[in-house]
């Protein structure tokens, strides 16, 4: 039996489902042979695979991409195979004599599907398994009336493991606080009403520390942000850092108290799950997280974090201040953010209970 996974996403690009697909890759090739059929070019120079795992690049424009990917699925399918996809668009390039596959549902891709439910359905129907990242999703599923597939909710953090926390102690013995953003620099992060609601606080003397705010990452809204971290006077607390590396993340991660996110949707985009949240709890950071898609499942309100609706002015601006005023609180959310973590999104926990839903 081979695993074959077929996919739009996938490395060296960059993303949720990217980190997603190239996880379930290793760890399914870590067991058996493991193929994988990307939507784009991947060179040798990219690939950091063992010897189970193959690469089919395809570089047929895209109006025959799917048409060439399932010609190239079926010289590589036989029969017990169990077959992959990332989402339900992909379902389109696998043959149709494939009696296993397994369908990727992340959230956003069934927003405002009118248009698109008959295709969405018919693709669905082929799926004897479909795996949503979040109990949101699963809702979003369970809507468009799909029958005889089974579902089950499976948080997407296959590729996290436990990690070594060395958190800085210089920056906590002269009170000042680490804040963290680690996201794509556009509107629905949320990232730009915290800014409006620091300024605020910060103008009012409402908050106890000095702090530091590193929001890492790149996106259509930087410039904006540019200009509104100098027009409320923050350029000393906030940082925009940019593109960071995993090994960036790592010194970030274990310097920071408190992580910063609260999402909320924007037209047809939405937050599915909410990796950055995890990545965060695994080293005993609370999150401020938003209220819409699947944070929910990621954050626990009052408990490993603050799920807040940021266009909430008020809400918004006390959230901040308990957050950052109550210590206690934070470092309570914090170590129960941890223990979450290891609990039930511990990378190897949800790949056993991936392998067991895909057997069954």
């Amino acid at each position: 039996m081979k695993y074959i996974l077929v996919t739009q996403t996938f490395a060296p690009r960059t993303g949720g489902m990217q980190t997603v697909m190239i996880a379930l890759s290793k760890r399914l090739g870590s067991l058996a042979e493991t193929h994988v059929f990307p939507d784009h070019f991947i060179s040798n120079q990219n690939k950091s695979w063992n010897e189970k795992i193959f690469i089919h690049n395809n570089f047929s424009p895209k109006v025959f991409r799917s048409f060439i990917k399932k010609k190239l699925v079926s010289k590589v399918f036989k029969d017990g195979d169990i077959i992959i996809c990332d989402s339900w668009k992909s379902v389109k390039a696998v043959p149709h004599n494939v009696e296993k596959v397994i369908v990727l549902a992340h959230g956003q891709e069934y927003l405002s599907v009118t248009k698109k439910i008959s295709l969405i359905k018919k693709s669905l129907d082929r799926a004897t398994h479909i795996i949503c990242s979040s109990k949101y999703t699963h809702e979003l599923i369970k809507n468009l009336n799909i029958t005889d597939t089974k579902k089950s909710v499976i948080p997407p953090t296959y590729s996290l493991k436990k990690v070594i926390i060395n958190k800085q102690n210089s920056s906590r013995s002269l009170n000042t606080l680490n804040f963290l953003s680690i996201a794509r620099l556009e509107e629905r992060k949320g990232i730009s009403l915290v800014l409006d609601a620091l300024g605020s606080l910060v103008k009012s003397n409402s908050i106890k520390h000095s702090f530091v705010w590193n929001i890492c990452g790149i996106g259509n809204q930087k410039k904006q942000i540019e200009e509104k971290i100098k027009l409320l006077n923050l350029s000393n607390q906030v940082k925009l850092i940019g593109k960071i590396n995993n090994q960036d993340k790592d010194y970030f991660l274990n310097s920071s108290d408190l992580f910063i996110m609260p999402s909320y949707s924007v037209g047809k985009s939405i937050e599915g799950f909410g990796i950055s949240y995890i990545e965060a709890a695994a080293y005993g950071i609370p999150s401020i997280a938003g209220v819409e898609g699947g944070v929910k499942d990621a954050v626990l309100d009052k408990k490993t974090g603050w799920c807040v609706d940021p266009l909430n002015k008020d809400e918004l601006l006390n959230v901040l201040l308990e957050a950052i005023n109550n210590n206690k609180k934070r470092e309570k959310f914090g170590s129960q953010a941890k223990k979450q973590f290891i609990d039930e999104f511990l990378g190897e926990k949800v790949f056993r209970k991936f392998m067991r839903t895909i057997s069954t």
